[in-house]
């Protein structure tokens, strides 16, 4: 007899029903040859009391099985291996055996050398973030109470299939509105593009202007990923300095005089990852500079909504009358970074080629959540959401900088900043920060820092917003306890 009871082995704690358990092992002995066409199965009675299993869960697989065509039921006969299955013969392929492939005789991987993985551990760790949002304070039920009501109207099935590229056209619309009552942007909806976050943007905005052997500048210390950017599409860098007043205009017209310049990648609220504000004079500068040498700028503003000493400066873009000024924003910075909508701002041209290029890595976004976003903006739960934790992180900045200074004044510098959600803090001694994640670690925390702001700057960014008043004050506590532990 089959030893039914050995082969099929239930595992009660499998999120798969029972009876399906029974059928998908019943197909896999098919599909090896253990049971044979026209092979007849124990009847449903026998096969529960073997596996000890209430019989309407055997039935419920035989019928499972029957429904798929592998086992065939004729009253008073009972339940066969369908005769109509080919019999499973296993053969030799004619010829010398294949022999297997040595591991380096593989076909090598492109592995984007100009590139950098990334991997968070974050097991029995808090992690030190540098600048996001605390989540806690997102108010997510509030968006998300919007889709249902999405979904309750017919009108609005068709948000369920493909749509547009570009983003929904209701956020797009209201983003118009809201850019110029918030940041005097004046534009209209084929201005304007929906991604996946802010860094999406980015990626689009310089694959669809920069080409092979266009020169790009960036700050240094800066955004490292947008030199990845600009190097993975075969762009040419060139950083300028940044000091207190943001961006080095005068570095930036040096190197217009020497070279032919696509595009310049600015953070001016607040520069990533100094934290510093580019001066209204700078900005003008910097305009002017684009209309005489006819270069792109690309103004990344992340966290312009977190100004905490006075009102922000206005954007570059909200003088862009000669198109020379791309702007990207992002809700992930000013909601959770779980919602991954950001936008871009600029010319229908730029626009349109963008539509290309995102067709084949991403077909759209999420048209429900965009929608949702759209009427969370008009109902005025986004401005209440933004007053209410710009004051809850200027108190936590105010905290953050007074302990920092109160605990590990000696042997730190930093500038309290105007806005964002981080400070830049420079080490007075070498060496010191190249062992300090790792203390850190063992303490529970994990330091998310660019291995190149500790090796050129000695310096480290450290967020302050995702952390409570007694966060903080525990973290200044270990962060004090590992720097005073000699090496």
């Amino acid at each position: 007899m089959y030893p039914w009871r050995t082969v099929i082995g239930i595992k009660r704690r499998s999120e798969q029903p029972v009876f399906l358990q029974i059928a998908n092992i019943v197909i896999g002995e098919i599909h090896s040859g253990r049971l044979a066409p026209g092979q007849k199965l124990p009847g449903t009675r026998t096969l529960s009391q073997l596996l000890s299993l209430n019989r309407k869960t055997v039935v419920e697989a035989i019928d499972e099985l029957s429904s798929q065509g592998w086992v065939e039921s004729y009253p008073k006969k009972g339940t066969f291996v369908s005769a109509k299955l080919p019999k499973v013969e296993y053969k030799r392929l004619p010829g010398k055996p294949i022999r297997p492939h040595r591991a380096n005789g593989l076909m090598k991987v492109n592995d984007q050398p100009c590139l950098e993985p990334l991997h968070l551990d974050l097991r029995n760790k808090k992690l030190i973030d540098d600048g996001v949002p605390d989540v806690r304070l997102a108010p997510l039920n509030s968006l998300f109470k919007h889709h249902r009501p999405l979904l309750s109207r017919k009108v609005f099935t068709h948000q369920l299939t493909y749509n547009d590229v570009e983003g929904d056209p209701g956020l797009r619309s209201t983003l118009t509105s809201y850019l110029q009552a918030t940041r005097g942007i004046h534009s209209t909806s084929s201005n304007i593009f929906i991604t996946r976050g802010s860094q999406m943007g980015i990626y689009l905005t310089i694959a669809t202007l920069v080409k092979k052997g266009d020169t790009c500048i960036t700050s240094f210390p800066g955004y490292q990923i947008v030199d990845s950017i600009i190097a993975h599409v075969g762009g040419e860098i060139e950083n300028v300095r940044v000091d207190e007043s943001g961006l080095v205009t005068a570095d930036i017209e040096n190197l217009c005089k020497r070279k032919r310049i696509k595009l310049i990648y600015v953070t001016p609220h607040h520069h990533y990852p100094t934290t510093v504000t580019l001066s209204p004079a700078r900005r003008v500068e910097l305009l002017q500079l684009a209309i005489r040498y006819n270069f792109y700028i690309l103004e990344d503003d992340y966290d312009y909504d977190f100004h905490y000493d006075n009102n922000p400066v206005l954007p570059l873009a909200s003088l862009n009358t000669s198109g020379h000024v791309i702007y990207i924003g992002s809700f992930s910075k000013c909601l959770a970074p779980v919602v991954r909508v950001g936008y871009f701002v600029a010319r229908p041209e730029i626009v349109n080629a963008a539509n290309k290029l995102r067709r084949v890595i991403d077909r759209q976004g999420d048209p429900l959540l965009e929608r949702s976003l759209s009427e969370f903006i008009k109902t005025g739960e986004m401005q209440r959401h933004l007053k209410k934790t710009v004051k809850i992180y200027r108190q936590r900045r105010d905290l953050f900088c007074r302990l920092l200074g109160e605990y590990v004044g000696d042997h730190v510098r930093f500038s309290k900043p105007e806005g964002g959600m981080s400070v830049w803090v420079t080490f007075k001694k070498r060496g010191i920060l190249k062992t300090l994640p790792a203390k850190l670690a063992r303490e529970g925390y994990l330091l998310e820092t660019d291995n190149i702001f500790i090796s050129k700057f000695n310096a480290v960014r450290m967020g302050f917003a995702s952390m409570t008043s007694r966060e903080t004050v525990e973290f200044m506590s270990v962060l004090k306890k590992v720097l005073e532990i000699r090496s």
